[in-house]
Protein backbone atom coordinates (compact mmCIF):
# COMPACT_ATOMS: atom_id res chain seq x y z
CA UNK A 1 0.00 0.00 0.00
CA UNK A 2 1.17 3.58 -0.63
CA UNK A 3 1.50 5.81 1.72
CA UNK A 4 0.96 9.84 0.78
CA UNK A 5 1.25 12.92 3.03
CA UNK A 6 -0.19 16.01 0.70
CA UNK A 7 0.88 19.60 1.81
CA UNK A 8 -0.88 22.40 1.32
CA UNK A 9 -1.39 26.47 2.55
CA UNK A 10 -4.77 26.90 3.79
CA UNK A 11 -6.96 29.80 2.75
CA UNK A 12 -6.46 31.78 6.62
CA UNK A 13 -5.06 34.99 7.22
CA UNK A 14 -2.02 33.63 8.85
CA UNK A 15 0.32 31.45 7.41
CA UNK A 16 -1.16 28.23 8.09
CA UNK A 17 -0.22 24.49 6.19
CA UNK A 18 -2.19 21.77 6.28
CA UNK A 19 -0.70 18.31 6.59
CA UNK A 20 -2.95 15.70 5.04
CA UNK A 21 -1.50 12.20 5.27
CA UNK A 22 -3.35 9.02 3.59
CA UNK A 23 -3.07 5.76 4.76
CA UNK A 24 -2.25 3.96 7.89
CA UNK A 25 -0.09 5.30 10.76
CA UNK A 26 1.46 1.94 11.51
CA UNK A 27 4.69 1.41 10.11
CA UNK A 28 7.96 3.14 11.13
CA UNK A 29 8.49 4.25 7.55
CA UNK A 30 5.34 5.98 7.91
CA UNK A 31 5.64 7.72 11.13
CA UNK A 32 9.27 9.08 9.61
CA UNK A 33 7.81 10.16 6.71
CA UNK A 34 5.35 12.30 9.03
CA UNK A 35 7.70 13.49 11.32
CA UNK A 36 10.21 14.23 8.13
CA UNK A 37 6.98 16.48 6.83
CA UNK A 38 6.70 18.92 10.18
CA UNK A 39 10.62 19.07 9.88
CA UNK A 40 10.61 20.12 6.27
CA UNK A 41 7.28 22.74 7.17
CA UNK A 42 8.93 24.09 9.74
CA UNK A 43 12.16 24.85 7.91
CA UNK A 44 10.51 26.06 4.54
CA UNK A 45 7.80 27.73 5.30
CA UNK A 46 7.62 29.14 9.17
CA UNK A 47 3.87 28.46 9.58
CA UNK A 48 1.77 30.38 12.27
CA UNK A 49 -0.35 27.16 12.30
CA UNK A 50 -0.14 23.57 11.31
CA UNK A 51 -3.33 21.69 11.09
CA UNK A 52 -3.16 17.98 10.36
CA UNK A 53 -6.03 16.10 8.61
CA UNK A 54 -6.50 12.71 9.65
CA UNK A 55 -10.13 12.02 7.62
CA UNK A 56 -7.81 9.65 5.36
CA UNK A 57 -6.33 7.99 8.60
CA UNK A 58 -7.58 4.62 9.37
CA UNK A 59 -5.43 3.92 11.90
CA UNK A 60 -2.48 4.96 13.72
CA UNK A 61 0.38 3.05 15.47
CA UNK A 62 2.51 4.14 18.71
CA UNK A 63 5.37 4.89 16.54
CA UNK A 64 2.79 7.23 14.42
CA UNK A 65 1.69 8.87 17.67
CA UNK A 66 5.16 9.74 18.49
CA UNK A 67 5.98 11.34 15.20
CA UNK A 68 3.21 13.45 15.63
CA UNK A 69 4.65 14.15 19.22
CA UNK A 70 7.54 15.03 17.99
CA UNK A 71 6.24 17.08 15.16
CA UNK A 72 4.13 19.06 17.79
CA UNK A 73 7.45 19.94 19.72
CA UNK A 74 9.54 20.96 17.00
CA UNK A 75 6.32 23.53 16.27
CA UNK A 76 6.53 24.85 19.46
CA UNK A 77 10.19 25.51 19.01
CA UNK A 78 9.46 26.89 16.63
CA UNK A 79 5.98 28.97 17.68
CA UNK A 80 3.74 27.62 15.26
CA UNK A 81 0.42 25.81 17.13
CA UNK A 82 -0.62 22.88 15.93
CA UNK A 83 -4.58 21.61 15.30
CA UNK A 84 -5.13 17.48 14.64
CA UNK A 85 -9.06 17.34 12.67
CA UNK A 86 -10.98 14.98 11.60
CA UNK A 87 -9.90 11.99 12.96
CA UNK A 88 -11.29 8.56 12.83
CA UNK A 89 -13.17 7.94 16.83
CA UNK A 90 -10.48 5.08 17.05
CA UNK A 91 -7.65 7.30 15.98
CA UNK A 92 -8.79 10.09 18.37
CA UNK A 93 -9.57 7.57 21.24
CA UNK A 94 -5.66 7.09 20.74
CA UNK A 95 -4.76 10.23 20.74
CA UNK A 96 -6.36 11.13 23.91
CA UNK A 97 -5.32 7.90 25.76
CA UNK A 98 -1.20 9.33 24.94
CA UNK A 99 -1.89 12.66 26.17
CA UNK A 100 -2.21 14.60 23.07
CA UNK A 101 -6.21 15.84 23.49
CA UNK A 102 -5.48 19.39 23.25
CA UNK A 103 -4.28 18.64 19.66
CA UNK A 104 -7.60 17.92 19.07
CA UNK A 105 -10.23 20.33 17.41
CA UNK A 106 -13.29 19.73 18.79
Amino acid sequence: MTYVINTRRLPEPTMAIGIEPQGEIRSKTAAGLLRDRFVMVLAAIRPERIVVDLSAVPSISEDGIEALRSGCDKAAVNEARVAVVHSAPEVREQLRRHGLDELVAS
